[in-house]
């Protein structure tokens, strides 16, 4: 693959470097999938290359490549296999980020150039065994007790457990309900490995991402220093959330090496296998699937390095981010299972990697937020970031055709007052029959009104019968159409009534 327009030369040099790296351990990775080692020693010499420093500063011992820089080291590590990818990712976002932009600077320069220099990993702990996509339910507690705070509570499905040195923790610091009505109740707190108190409960048997441990973890009044609070008590939700955009698309980035090395296997198989007397390249049904192949590699980098710029540019890419990562799993998904099919049994024994890839869709989907939770972010994010776009034009009859139309000129607006509430619903019905007005379709054809006076006139039109009511969650009237009874007060009859020219007007009675 190629390196896009607006990379730095600084980050197409590392993309180079860390290619060559891959290409000369792709044999390295495929020992993992059938030994379940770790493999340490890789570990190791990404630390000594200073890739663990991709997104910190200089001035803290790193390289300054940006989240770009982290999601192309996590691009070309997942080539060789995912365990080693994916303990890369997450010490990325599971102490980086969170140092970069709430730690202090004491903090910063005690943690950031040893984990430049691969001296220390790092793990992030939000899921528990009660609470997985609430993750403003976190149940672990921190007490304080002098200059400490003492952590209760367990934390699962975490990855680098037992491998890091240092887990990011979100724990409850509050039982106030106006502190979790604002999600001040959270704080998030570096505990280091080794500390009384702190301990792997359990590791897990996962069905992908070989040699990876990922577990359980139990705190046990586990003492940790204020002093390893990061930002400060009761913003750890803000801690959270902040992180969860570079997390999505490092975590994303992961996803493209697989995808690449599966249509390399699968192209390069078949061009070699025979079927019908001719490769099966040439059969139209692989060429459809490696087409589809094709797409949804190219589609998934350019959402993953587009939401990677913003982040790099300090915009918000709450969406981008999301998207990236709703899109590359799903495609991900899809992707790998046509390259099975497209490599038949071959495909599916466990002597070709293409086997092992597929085996990690399913948390690729689950990781990082669910595809469920993706969705929910990128309606409410996008509602909020198009809602210019997504306002509904005005609408009016044509007044030679008499057929609904969008009016780029502003409607009349008339005097505040039941009647012409009642035309304007009435009108409203005309142009669309099936929907509500709602509270601001109406104040953009009224004169200014007081929101309680108009709230006055439409109880009172509701009341009468004229009009029925919708209220929202907080009980505020939202959307208003006219009855039956409103319509037949506001206009005669015929007024509602039209007919297209080709109509026969011996049906119509």
């Amino acid at each position: 693959m190629e390196p896009f327009e607006w990379w730095s030369d600084k980050q197409k040099r590392l993309m180079e470097e860390a290619r060559a790296f891959a290409d000369q351990n792709l044999g390295r990775g495929q020992e993992v999938f059938w030994t379940k080692k770790f493999p340490m020693d890789m570990l190791k010499e990404i630390a000594r290359k200073g890739w663990f420093g991709a997104a910190i500063p200089e001035a803290y011992g790193g390289i300054d490549a940006g989240v770009t820089g982290v999601a192309i080291v996590a691009e070309e590590l997942s080539r060789i296999c995912s365990g080693l990818s994916e303990a890369y990712a997450v010490s990325m976002f599971g102490g980086v980020e969170q140092l970069l932009a709430f730690g202090t600077e004491t903090q910063k320069r005690k943690w950031l150039p040893r984990i430049a220099k691969g001296e220390v990993v790092g793990a992030v702990c939000i899921t528990e065994p009660f609470v997985g996509s609430d993750a403003a339910g976190v149940e672990t507690t921190a007490r304080r007790e002098g200059d400490c705070f003492v952590l209760n509570g367990k934390k699962r499905f975490i990855t680098n457990a037992g491998l890091a040195d240092i887990y990011v923790v979100y724990a409850k610091t509050s039982e106030k309900p106006e502190d979790k009505s604002r999600y001040q109740h959270l704080t998030a707190f570096l505990v280091e490995k080794g500390v009384q108190g702190f301990s792997v409960e359990k590791i897990n048997e996962l069905s992908g991402w070989f040699g990876l441990p990922n577990g359980i973890l139990s705190f046990d009044n586990t003492k940790v220093p204020a002093d390893n609070i990061i930002g400060e008590q009761g913003i750890g939700w803000k801690v959270m959330m902040a992180g969860l955009n570079f997390e999505r698309v490092v975590y994303s980035a992961a996803m493209l090496g697989p995808m690449r090395e599966s249509i390399r296997y699968a192209v390069a198989y078949a061009q070699r296998r025979m079927q019908f007397g001719k490769p099966t390249v040439d059969l139209p049904t692989n060429q459809f699937k490696i087409a589809d192949m094709f797409a949804g590699l190219t589609t998934s980098r350019l959402l993953v390095y587009h939401a990677a710029r913003m982040l790099d540019e300090h915009r918000e890419a709450m969406v981008e981010a999301a998207t990236a990562k709703l899109f590359a799993s799903e495609t991900y998904e899809r992707l790998i299972s046509d390259a099975i099919m497209v490599m038949g049994g071959d495909g599916w024994t466990r002597f070709y990697p293409v086997e092992s890839y597929l085996r990690d869709a399913k948390v690729n989907q689950i990781g990082a937020g669910t595809n469920d939770i993706m969705k929910l972010v990128i309606f409410r994010g996008g509602l909020k970031a198009l809602g210019k776009d997504l306002k509904m034009p005005q609408r009016r009859l044509h007044e030679k055709l008499g057929v609904p139309v969008s009016w780029g000129e502003k409607l009349p607006k008339l005097k505040p007052n039941e009647d012409s509430i009642l035309e304007l619903l009435a009108e409203d019905y005309m142009v669309n029959p099936g929907l509500f007005m709602s509270r601001e379709d109406l104040k953009e054809r009224l004169e200014t009104v007081a929101d309680d006076k108009l709230d006055e006139m439409l109880t009172n039109l509701d009341k009468k019968g004229f009009a029925k009511l919708y209220r929202d969650s907080k009980g505020l009237i939202a959307l208003v159409k006219a009855t039956y009874s409103g319509l037949h007060k506001a206009k005669k009859p015929e007024t509602y009534r039209w007919f297209p020219d080709w109509l026969d007007r011996d049906m119509v009675f």
